[in-house]
């Protein structure tokens, strides 16, 4: 089986409507593709409560639904009762609600944990009829939340972000590390032409990896869809041949606890 995957590359610019017109542009010239993954904040770092995020969410669902795709909205900073959350939400290809992964770990080193509330873990989903797990931004970083999905089934691993430039190569690392040890395969899907508070670019270079340890698909520095065909027929072959997932299985069911437990 062959899954048809877009990774939107965005521009991201200051005012929040306006990125929200673009991206909706971007996502109405997709044709042919079965799941599309959008960045982190690329609508920009202001906290949305519910009412306007359901505006952003009632847009977003017209496009899945027009261009007939399942989405994955990246992480956006929303107030969910008293606290602020980063978090991913899954719309099917009707533009409906399925699922929500919320980033398990702010950012220490960008002050995240001074207003965002660690969220709540998500098992996979199954979207474009494939298992899928989100790790937001720096939560690929941790092994633990990326095993556990994948120990639920994940056969793709995506990971919405705003990394800068100094901090791309150790990203594509971290991606292919994950797709290996995991048996899956990882995209990474980054903002460009934008910045830091603290004066570092931000320029894409948003990559698929695949089990095997391949860089399949990397854009450049510019606004792009990376759209790339996921040959999903690879896990069986790999995961016989390099049975890590199953080998950690075992080790932590002969520890008594889960990963990370």
């Amino acid at each position: 089986m062959r899954l048809r995957l877009a990774l939107v590359q965005f521009a991201r610019g200051e005012e929040r409507r306006e990125n929200l017109r673009r991206m909706l542009g971007l996502l109405s010239t997709l044709s042919g593709v079965e799941l599309v993954c959008l960045p982190e904040n690329w609508l920009g770092r202001e906290v949305l409560g519910e009412e306007e995020w359901g505006e952003v969410l009632g847009a977003l669902g017209e496009e899945a639904e027009r261009g007939r795709f399942s989405l994955l909205t990246g992480g956006a900073y929303l107030r969910r009762g008293r606290r602020i959350f980063s978090s991913c939400y899954a719309l099917d290809m009707k533009g409906r609600v399925v699922g929500r992964f919320d980033k398990l770990f702010p950012s220490q080193s960008m002050g995240e944990r001074s207003f965002l509330s660690a969220g709540e873990r998500s098992g996979p989903l199954r979207l474009g009829g494939v298992r899928v797990g989100v790790v937001v931004c720096v939560d690929a970083l941790y092994p633990e939340p990326c095993r556990l999905l994948c120990s639920g089934g994940a056969q793709l691993l995506l990971n919405p972000s705003n990394i800068p430039e100094n901090r791309v190569g150790t990203w594509r690392h971290v991606g292919v590390t994950r797709a290996v040890e995991n048996g899956v395969f990882f995209a990474f899907v980054n903002n460009t032409r934008t910045g830091y508070p603290d004066g570092r670019r931000v320029v894409g270079h948003s990559f698929l990896a695949s089990p095997r340890g391949e860089i399949l698909a990397e854009a450049g520095e510019e606004e792009a869809v990376l759209e790339a065909a996921v040959d999903l027929s690879q896990l069986g072959e790999v995961r016989s041949r390099w049975p890590f997932l199953r080998d950690a299985r075992r080790f932590w069911r002969s520890a008594g606890r889960a990963p990370g437990g």
